[in-house]
């Protein structure tokens, strides 16, 4: 797998693996990799695979495509290529040219924690029988043990003490970049190690950006040493291991390993199950200290430890941005529907679609003169009560509370999800509330209260459905000239009244009584309108209310 190593002025340095058939780089949103740098085209070069190797095609950019200080329209792509597009984005072209190592028979016990402290523990209960020997002087007891048990148990304790640490990171802190922070602390910990850095994979792009480092100074360049190995081992999904920095065969004599003093380092992925989520890195400058097989094992068992507390911290932020997402549609939809948006990978985007609703208003009538009798205070909890049992009704019928305006509830039947039954359950939602009106209506008039009078219009026919707003506030509503027939019926309505339109009587003819108003010529509309008002619904229109509570009949 081949992979670029990319510098921008003002960024951190990207490892971008070479993934297809074909890779377009520049700076327009619909390339695969979006660079930011100034001298760089909206459309400046294509990385594509040929033969067995890469070759690097420039797209008549303005600034040019360079590789290896030479400008080319295409060349095929060596190891360890250096590149510009322009003179401010550089890139190094690198291949790993070992197979990746893959143990399809393996139980991957080494990203299983109780497996491993299974494992562990073996090893110490037997390591401490022998040592329980040793100490208690029998004369059949052996000798002292051989070095290579005692190392054994040596290593078995220092993975165990490794596992621990890093399980406390699991539970820890759920500010990510106070998360990151810690586990390469950790991670420098537990291997005795002077420097590192950790990178994740940006979710959007599929680079890798350093997130934290440690002591790394010019070593995050991405042409340097220590990026090609966390690279690799990103890419690659395999540990990666330098024991010897001055006798490797791919590092040996490089600048930053001679000036920077490095002897050892080593990386391994950050896996999750089968993902990827970045890699660590970590080196030492101790002469005569070398990172072993046994270290870049431990190292690989506790990187995946480490990965597990970074995937907890990203669930952690899912589940609250999920739980932030179902209180506001708990807002104004029913339960039923907050779960299908909350499964709608799409539901929740700006902009709108044309939808065939039932639009419902509900206004109190002569709520002027009644807020000028009451104390603001207890004017308030009367609102509060009567939207709430509106609401509720609403919400039973599968409507879409719109809005409140001053004393008014606007409702949809029909958006963000339709089904034929809408008008019905509009008009059954408006017998409800003029029943459940005049039910509080009685305890209003045993608390010395005023009484409130309401009057419905519903209208159904084509709207605009959708969220408006800006990214960080969305309102769902509807818009079109249906609604604001809805409005004027409302208007027209006498207290006590449900008035509806004909398109909305055509559909629920079956289910209800009517009393025809006639033509009508509402404000703000031109051609005329045919109402009806309704003196209540048939049994059969209950016959889809629902289980859990009957819908409410007027009295």
């Amino acid at each position: 797998m081949a992979r670029l190593l990319i510098e921008q002025p003002g960024t951190s340095p990207i490892a971008m693996p070479v993934t297809g058939e074909e890779l377009r780089l520049g700076r327009a949103e619909d390339n695969d990799v979006v660079l930011v740098a100034d001298e760089v085209s909206r459309h400046h070069a294509r990385l594509r695979q040929h033969d067995d190797g890469y070759l690097l095609i420039d797209m008549n950019s303005l600034n040019g495509t360079y590789v290896n200080r030479q400008r080319i329209v295409q060349r095929m792509l060596s190891h360890n290529d250096e590149i510009w597009l322009g003179g401010q984005c550089r890139l190094i072209f690198q291949i790993d040219f070992e197979t990746a190592r893959r143990h399809h028979d393996s139980k991957d016990s080494d990203s299983s924690l109780r497996e491993d402290l299974e494992r562990i523990r073996a090893r110490i209960d037997e390591a401490g029988n022998h040592l329980s020997l040793i100490g208690s002087g029998d004369e059949d007891t052996p000798p002292r043990e051989e070095q290579a048990d005692l190392e054994a148990m040596g290593q078995a304790y220092r993975r165990l003490a490794a596992l621990y640490e890093a399980s406390k990171l699991i539970a820890s802190d759920f500010d990510l970049s106070k998360r990151l922070a810690a586990v390469l602390d950790t991670a420098l910990e537990v291997m005795h190690a002077d420097r590192g850095f950790l990178m994740l994979q940006d979710e959007r792009s599929g680079g890798l950006q350093v997130q934290v480092a440690r002591e790394m100074g010019r070593e995050l360049q991405a042409s340097s040493p220590s990026m090609s190995i966390a690279g690799k081992a990103a890419t690659t999904g395999e540990p990666v291991l330098m024991a010897d920095a001055f006798g490797d065969h791919e590092f040996a004599g490089r600048d930053s390993i001679v000036r920077e003093q490095i002897t050892s380092a080593m990386a391994a992925p950050l896996r999750v199950d089968d993902r990827t989520l970045g890699s660590i890195y970590v080196d030492t400058r101790r002469v005569g200290l070398q990172f072993s097989e046994a270290d870049i094992e431990l190292f690989a068992t506790l990187a995946a430890q480490l990965a597990m507390a970074i995937e907890n911290v990203r669930l952690y932020k899912d589940a609250v941005e999920s739980e932030k997402k179902r209180a506001n549609l708990g807002r104004f939809l029913s339960p039923a529907i907050v779960e299908a948006v909350m499964n709608s990978e799409d539901a929740l985007k700006l902009g709108g679609e044309k939808r065939t609703v039932s639009t419902l208003f509900c206004d109190v009538r002569g709520f002027t003169r009644i807020a000028e009798r009451l104390a603001p205070a207890t004017l308030v909890d009367m609102l509060n009560e009567h939207f709430t049992a509106m609401t509720g009704i609403i919400f039973h019928e599968q409507g879409t509370l719109d809005k409140f305006i001053g004393d008014e509830i606007m409702a949809v039947f029909g958006a963000p999800f339709g089904a034929e039954e809408d008008p019905l359950r509009a008009v059954r939602a408006a017998m409800a509330i003029l029943a459940e009106n005049a039910r509080l209506n009685q305890r209003r008039a045993q608390a010395d209260k005023p009484l409130f009078s309401v009057g419905i219009g519903i209208a159904t026919g084509e709207v605009i459905a959708g969220y408006v707003g800006a990214p960080e506030r969305m309102e769902f509503t509807v818009v079109g000239d249906r609604v604001n027939t809805a409005r004027r019926l409302c208007g027209l309505a006498d207290s006590g009244q449900l008035v509806i339109d004909e398109d909305t009587y055509n559909a629920v003819r079956h289910h209800v009584d009517v009393r025809p108003i006639g033509t009508c010529i509402l404000k703000g509309k031109e051609e005329a309108v045919h109402a009806f008002q309704v003196l209540g619904l048939r049994s059969r229109a209950y016959a889809s209310s629902g289980p859990d509570r009957p819908a409410a009949r007027p009295s």
